[in-house]
């Protein structure tokens, strides 16, 4: 095999890869922009040219340049324009529906930073580069011998680009739980609300100004949706769509069917909410009897070889005695 008989040319192959693929994503991004509409000149340039007051003897306005305020430091004003044109690239090579998804969980997990889905791509082109550098340092600092170091090479290649999709992921798992933890409180203050004579969305209100949580903050949307003049049936529809937690939509489609049934919400808070504190309770159950399994690779791993080297750690010397 050529790479375990000369590392001289697994080096110039690597290096000749991590070439061709920085040069392909040049010639692509610069392709890209030829083929770009281009805007005309003179419409860039009024942003920056004024027409100045006329005295009467003059026929025409003079046109004053205004100087470009420039502020920031060169990196500030280079790194995010390219970073927006590289993401909104990747963004139109990404099928929609895939796109949709990727908007979907950064929706659930709160657009940290403002972060659409092109700009996560972005992330993920990022580390991806990042992974192609440490496989290449890994290749370049020793010679491959055996299938673990190739192995290890790959790994370094492949597992810096799953990162950002473990920690958005994360976040998104993160904030479902905390609004189905919030669910049974919020219920019980609704059931509450509606007893004393205040309406579904005065309730909605009173809830959203109590808390400052993630489902206080959905809880807002959906209000400023209906007091756009969207229905209340669709702008609860669209929080359930919006964060894709199980109680929440079952929760919210009670609700519509009782506004089209004619029901009292009274009655239906307060069932829903006695509900919502049992499914509490089984869902705290489930991870009690989770918790065994989960400890079976800690106490393989880190407590029972404790025990076994205090437990056999004094005999070893006789057993080696014996056997002398």
């Amino acid at each position: 095999m050529l790479i375990n008989n000369d590392p001289t040319l697994t080096t110039i192959i690597l290096a000749g890869l991590l070439v061709s693929v920085i040069g392909l994503v040049v010639l692509i991004l610069g392709i890209s922009r030829i083929l770009k509409t281009r805007s005309n000149v003179s419409s860039r340039l009024d942003h920056y040219v004024v027409e100045s007051k006329t005295s009467p003897t003059e026929d025409k306005p003079k046109r004053v340049i205004i100087p470009r305020d420039i502020s920031g430091s060169l990196i500030n004003r280079l790194l995010p324009p390219v970073f927006n044109k590289v993401s909104n690239f990747l963004a139109q090579l990404t099928p929609a529906s895939q796109l949709a998804k990727l908007d979907h969980i950064l929706g659930i997990a709160g657009n940290p930073g403002g972060m659409k889905a092109g700009g996560f791509l972005g992330v993920q082109l990022l580390f991806l580069v990042m992974g192609l550098m440490l496989a290449f340092f890994w290749f370049t600092s020793q010679p491959v011998k055996d299938l673990i170091q190739l192995l290890i090479g790959v790994l370094l290649f492949l597992l810096p680009m799953l990162i950002p999709w473990v920690w958005i992921r994360g976040r998104a798992r993160a904030a479902q739980n905390e609004i189905r933890l919030a669910l049974p409180e919020a219920l019980d203050m609704l059931s509450v609300c509606a007893s004393a004579g205040l309406g579904f969305d005065q309730s909605l209100q009173k809830i959203s100004a109590y808390w400052k949580s993630k489902l206080s903050e959905e809880l807002s949307r959906t209000i400023y949706e209906m007091e756009m003049g969207v229905s209340r049936a669709n702008a609860l529809q669209s929080l359930a769509d919006r964060l894709s937690v199980e109680e929440l939509s079952s929760f919210i489609s009670i609700i519509i069917q009782a506004e089209k049934m004619g029901m009292s919400y009274a009655e239906v808070l307060h069932s829903q909410a006695e509900q919502m504190r049992v499914l509490r309770l089984y869902r705290a159950r489930e991870i009690a009897n989770k918790l065994p399994a989960k400890m079976i690779v800690p106490l393989a791993l880190l407590i029972f070889p404790a025990l076994i080297a205090v437990i056999l750690g004094p005999a070893i010397p006789t057993i080696f005695s014996i056997f002398r």
